[in-house]
């Protein structure tokens, strides 16, 4: 009997109910021999600093019915959503899964499909940001995700598959704020209440402040002069509250995060699987 291998691209940012749903529903939709989840680490996409560490990630994903969880790097994971899930996609292929399952507000992937198709003959308009030109269309953030997902499986000759986003469930924004708000959430017990920006944000000030305009234009994201306003924005403003407001540029959680990672333009072009 040929062995069915089906991945899931995961942030638990936090873990909550929604996601014991997800692999639930993936394993009855595939019925999979093997279910792999590829996980963001101690930064996601959106580059918020995750309250779970990877290995919190790991152990309640495994209780949950995973087989196995492989680890997402914060260079790649900290990204726009075709990089994502280029990289992502990428890692799975590596294992040879036969599948994906994303949650999905459509549920259709013939529509995403033909979403896709559309964005590769988009006209690009140069007075509009990136997410703009692309997802012209009232699009979800799952669809987002769900359409790259879609156009990296195609490369290769993995199935996508999609499960209805179920909004009875809390979402992990929702979960996130509440629990810093002072309210009890599901597996509080492993959050850590440190994994927020004003925590690293000290050490992001120093590093900008004592680090070459030069060397810092070295970095991945940094470009179109924003080395300049970085280094003046530390050095103006104490809390990190102020300093990303001012600094007015919306790549720029993704782009802080990479810091910490010291992930120069040369080293974000691999993906590299680290198996847990």
């Amino acid at each position: 009997m040929n062995m069915k291998t089906c991945g899931i691209i995961t942030e638990y940012n936090p873990f909550h109910e929604g996601h014991i749903y997800h692999i639930k529903k993936t394993k009855e939709l595939t019925q999979c021999n093997c279910l792999i989840a590829i996980v963001s680490n101690h930064f996601t996409q959106r580059g918020l600093p995750s309250l779970l560490s990877m290995e919190d990630k790991t152990r309640l994903a495994l209780e949950a019915g995973c087989n196995l969880v492989i680890e997402l790097p914060a260079c790649y994971a900290a990204q726009s959503a075709d990089y994502f899930a280029k990289y992502a996609i990428e890692s799975l292929h590596a294992l040879n899964i036969d599948q994906i399952c994303f949650g999905s507000e459509t549920n259709d992937i013939g529509t995403l499909r033909e979403y896709a198709k559309q964005m590769e003959s988009t006209k690009v308009d140069p007075s509009l940001s990136m997410n703009q030109n692309l997802y012209s269309k009232d699009i979800q953030p799952n669809d987002i995700l769900g359409i790259q997902y879609i156009k990296q499986c195609d490369k290769y000759n993995i199935e996508p598959l999609s499960i209805s986003r179920n909004d009875t469930f809390k979402s992990a924004t929702q979960t996130r704020k509440e629990y810093f708000e002072g309210i009890a959430q599901f597996k509080d017990a492993y959050f850590n209440p440190n994994q927020t920006w004003g925590t690293y944000y000290p050490y992001l000030r120093k590093f900008l402040i004592l680090t070459d305009t030069n060397i810092l234009s070295t970095y991945f994201l940094v470009n179109e002069g924003i080395e300049y306003r970085l280094k003046e924005n530390a050095k103006k403003y104490l809390k990190w509250e102020d300093f990303l407001k001012h600094t007015q540029k919306l790549e720029f959680k993704e782009l802080v995060c990479l810091f910490f990672y010291k992930s120069q333009k040369h080293r974000c072009k691999k993906t590299i699987i680290s198996i847990r």
